[in-house]
């Protein structure tokens, strides 16, 4: 393949990449799913059609009209959704690149083209907190080193043709390949080593770089928000099916003990997100908030636990004013100045802001049951609400309940936590009631869950945890039922755990101890979905193999807590620590053989007079020294010079160049005789065209070798560049040139001395 194709496809390569990260996981829009594939398809439509025959390609003015066009399809995407600018933006510099496609490209077409993609890359980063971007990016950055490589041989191979007339650009020709050869090893181990310590650098200035407290994943990221459906203020049961089949991360959850070391979480964690307590016909609702206080910091009194778990959470960007945690919760905070605050009437943690990703870490209790001490008791009033079921729904519900309760106490915390769980283990484990995310009716007049409960027998969690919380309550035991996420995807390399919005959960908590005066109320957390099945469905969910799960989720960990977290305590704790940590070490060793060094030289050059140097002693320290500047002197040279030979790369040529070289040579020479020498800042093409010109204006002998220079500097470039050898008849025609060259000019300046 030519270098000319090479550069092409590698440019739409690395277009076809910017895009990608413009559109990201593309798991809400339909638009960001197509446009990668739509932008990979017109770059192989526009490399088989205009870069092969230009005349082809769109008329300037037709492309001019298209382009102007699109901003009316910018104004109707912005007006559908004005939240999403930044999205839509990045939508139209998507289509201004198709159209500049297919257009005959020169430089300034490809300086645009990547200067389109660039942008779609800047908004890409800003509008997606996806697990592959960065993938992307670093697959992007490299595309991008490479492209440029290339474009600037293009671009000096097509600045001038044969004749002397500039080229179109760096495009697709039918000229011989003037860098035919060129990829070689030599070539490609060049190109790695400048991949390599770009990538070096960056990074390099990325980990020294000083960051402020709390600036990585600002709240006005940008990001797209998800919709998480059922942490919505009225929830429809069902509806938490749609969000069950979707594999697309919700948070990234890094756990800890007491002393920061990295721990895991016991059994699948629950993330308690929102309780819903009023039931009416299918539909839950949250209760009223129009009197809360909200609790902005915990008290610390009484707020210890013996083995605590903190969990750093990162969450996703979405529309849900939500957070999650594990109950019940110790402490919690965020090192932005958005607090997270507590609502004390079910203990829930939620935010002030849905815009973009957010930061918060939280302590909790290893004991799931324990009491949330900032949960308010419970009066009279909340009391009939988690009790609350329509007439005829609770007649159809006791008939369920009661065969099932019977003989089990009827008050006192263990009574009523007996009761709880025999409710739930009928729904979990007796083998009536199976696990499924269809949602069929089996008789529509029927209230939802008496329909699951006496004709489907099959549901989802929310179904089981729907159902549990109405028998409870028939049966005059508090209830309300709660929407999170249950486990994750545990990563062993990283020893984090990401959470998918597949693990979307419902369970239910049970009130057994009302509380009193101050105390707060005791919670028992029930989980009636049959968890083998609900395991299983789980697994099934998701594009990627589970084999391939620990290497993205170790790539999710590196983005989101190195790159998009890594602020100023995490780059303390990785790289300042660590350095001040080696330093105090090596000055400790340093000190021990420094006074050892000392005792021995003060021994060893302890000459009471400069007489008593002339001796065998004094010989031999003498030698010594010598011997140890000579050495360092001869290490660190043979150092300099392997770390140069590396920078340079390979320098001979080999010797079958040497004759297109001396072609130049001599032709330099020629035109030095008439001060005209190429100036530093001027490549050979262009001294060549400057030498046409020159010699166009001394006369018709001189005009008719005009020619000669372009050809001589187009044979240069292919020993020089294209590393192949001139063949017998090129080195004899070229030869026999400059001879004509040369006499001619001659024959010129006798006829003007004459």
């Amino acid at each position: 393949m030519k270098s000319g194709m090479i550069y092409r496809v590698s440019f739409y390569v690395m277009l076809t990449v910017a895009t990608k990260i413009l559109c990201g996981d593309a798991a809400d829009s339909r638009i960001d799913g197509l446009l990668p594939f739509v932008v990979a398809g017109a770059g192989v439509l526009a490399f088989l059609s205009v870069d092969q025959a230009p005349r082809l390609g769109l008329p300037r003015e037709l492309a001019n009209l298209l382009a102007m066009g699109t901003l009316g399809i910018l104004y109707l995407e912005y007006k559908s959704d004005e939240s999403q600018l930044i999205r839509a933006l990045g939508h139209w510099v998507a289509c201004l690149q198709l159209i500049k496609y297919f257009l005959p490209k020169t430089s300034e077409d490809d300086w645009f083209l990547f200067l389109l993609g660039l942008t779609q890359v800047l908004i890409g980063s800003v509008a997606n907190q996806g697990d592959t971007v960065g993938v992307w990016l670093f697959f992007w950055a490299m595309l991008a080193v490479w492209v440029l490589g290339l474009f600037f041989l293009q671009r000096e191979a097509g600045r001038f043709e044969p004749t002397g007339e500039p080229a179109a650009g760096p495009g697709l020709s039918a000229a011989a390949d003037p860098y035919r050869g060129l990829f070689d090893t030599a070539y490609l181990m060049t190109s790695v080593r400048v991949l390599t310590l770009t990538l070096l650098l960056g990074g390099l200035f990325f980990l020294l770089l000083p960051r402020q407290v709390g600036a990585s994943r600002a709240r006005n990221s940008g990001g797209m928000a998800k919709h998480l459906t059922g942490f919505d203020e009225e929830v429809k049961l069902g509806q938490l099916g749609e969000i069950l089949e979707n594999d697309s991360v919700v948070m990234t959850v890094e756990l800890t003990d007491a002393e920061g070391k990295p721990t895991r979480p016991p059994g699948e964690p629950l993330w308690r997100g929102v309780t819903l307590t009023q039931y009416e016909n299918g539909r839950w609702k949250r209760q009223n908030k129009a009197t809360i206080q909200w609790i902005v910091s915990p008290s610390q009194a009484g707020n210890r636990s013996a083995s605590p778990i903190h969990q750093s959470i990162k969450l996703e960007p979405n529309d849900s004013t939500t957070l999650f945690a594990m109950r019940p919760v110790l402490d919690w905070s965020a090192p932005t100045k958005l607090t997270p605050y507590m609502n004390p009437l079910d203990g829930t943690l939620v935010r002030n802001d849905t815009r973009g990703s957010y930061d918060y870490k939280v302590v909790s209790a290893t004991d799931v049951d324990a009491p949330q001490r900032q949960e308010a008791p419970i009066l009279e009033d909340r009391r009939e609400t988690l009790l609350a079921v329509e007439a005829p729904l609770r007649d159809q519900l006791r008939e369920i309940a009661l065969p099932i309760v019977e003989g089990l106490p009827e008050a006192g915390r263990e009574g009523l936590t007996a009761r709880a769980r025999a409710l739930e283990e009928y729904l979990r484990d007796s083998g009536a009631f199976g696990y499924t995310l269809e949602m069929d009716v089996t008789d529509p007049k029927l209230d939802p869950v008496v329909d699951f409960l006496t004709n489907r027998h099959e549901g989802h969690c929310e179904y089981f945890a729907s159902a549990l919380t109405l028998l409870l309550r028939s049966v005059g035991i508090p209830a309300r039922m709660v929407n999170g996420f249950k486990g994750g995807d545990w990563n062993e390399i990283t020893q984090m755990m990401s959470v998918r919005q597949k693990h979307a959960h419902s369970w239910v908590e049970a009130l057994v101890e009302q509380g009193k005066g101050t105390a707060a109320p005791g919670w028992i957390t029930l989980d009636p979905t049959p968890g083998i099945e609900r395991d299983q469905s789980v697994a099934q969910v998701g594009s990627i193999p589970s084999r391939l799960r620990s290497i993205t989720d170790l790539v999710r960990y590196v983005w989101v807590f190195y790159i998009l977290g890594y602020d100023s305590a995490r780059q303390d704790r990785i790289l300042y620590q660590p350095i001040a940590t080696v330093v105090k070490a090596v000055r400790e060793g340093y000190a021990t053989i420094w006074a050892w060094m000392k005792q021995t030289f003060a021994r060893l050059f302890d000459f009471k007079t400069w007489g008593s140097f002339i001796s065998v002693k004094g010989f031999v320290v003498t030698f010594l020294l010598g011997t140890l500047l000579v050495l360092v002197g001869k290490l660190a040279g043979w150092l300099f010079g392997k770390a140069l030979a590396w920078w340079r790369g390979p320098q001979d040529d080999a010797a079958g160049l040497t004759a297109g070289i001396l072609f130049y040579r001599r032709l330099a020479q020629l035109l030095a005789e008439y001060e005209l020498f190429r100036s530093p800042a001027e490549t050979q093409g262009e001294f060549a065209l400057r030498a046409s010109r020159f010699l166009g204006g001394r006369g018709i002998e001189a005009q008719a070798m005009a020619s000669v220079p372009s050809r001589v500097v187009g044979a240069f470039y292919r020993v020089r560049f294209g590393g192949h050898e001139l063949g017998a008849d090129t080195l004899a025609e070229l030869e026999g040139e400059l001879d004509l060259l040369e006499e001619r000019m001659r024959n010129t300046d006798r006829g003007a001395e004459a």
